[in-house]
């Protein structure tokens, strides 16, 4: 719990340097409600602080930094992202995941989005074991500061003396506004 709290007072602190544009995302389905605060640190670095509060399976804290790199219309971003467990289902616990996420802009309006993470046992605390995050998305940009998108996203996380927990395993929608 004591490096979930320093790894936190750290994403916040980078996040209170000079940032020169911020997305909010709101994403929904039946049984889940998804945030996300995505904070521009410089042409090649972010930081993503979201939250996500499911019905059934409890709520999970993440914070992201990644640094990003733009090769024409890809968008690529790699990094590591904390994540924290809450749930009355699973025992609780942190991980350390590597991965990323992909963009693929297919024309002025619409794109293509990727995230992918993962924690072995080794970057697992807690009662975890492992854990990893599969996310894909189609974005339409309604203006320049907004847009709606569509998408799948699997959140899972795995336990050596306990039934590994799926927290999230389906379909949802949102919204994107840029600040």
């Amino acid at each position: 719990m004591a490096k979930f709290r320093v790894a936190s007072v750290l994403l916040l602190s980078a996040a209170a340097l000079q940032v020169s544009a911020s997305e909010f995302n709101l994403g929904l389905n039946n049984d889940v409600v998804s945030t996300e605060l995505e904070l521009q640190m410089n042409k090649d670095t972010n930081a993503v602080l979201g939250y996500i509060y499911s019905d059934e399976s409890g709520h999970i804290a993440q914070g992201a930094m990644h640094m990003t790199h733009d090769a024409g219309v890809h968008h690529f971003e790699v990094g590591a992202q904390l994540s924290q467990l809450w749930s009355d289902d699973a025992p609780n616990g942190s991980a350390i995941s590597v991965g990323g996420r992909y963009i693929l802009t297919m024309g002025p309006n619409i794109s293509l989005h990727a995230a992918a993470y993962y924690a072995p046992e080794v970057l697992s605390f807690g009662n975890v074991d492992g854990y990893y995050q599969l996310d894909s998305k189609v974005q339409y940009r309604v203006t320049p500061n907004m847009a709606l998108y569509v998408g799948y996203r699997k959140i899972a996380f795995e336990y050596d003396n306990a039934r590994d927990f799926t927290f999230e395993d389906g379909i949802y929608i949102g919204g994107k506004y840029r600040f």
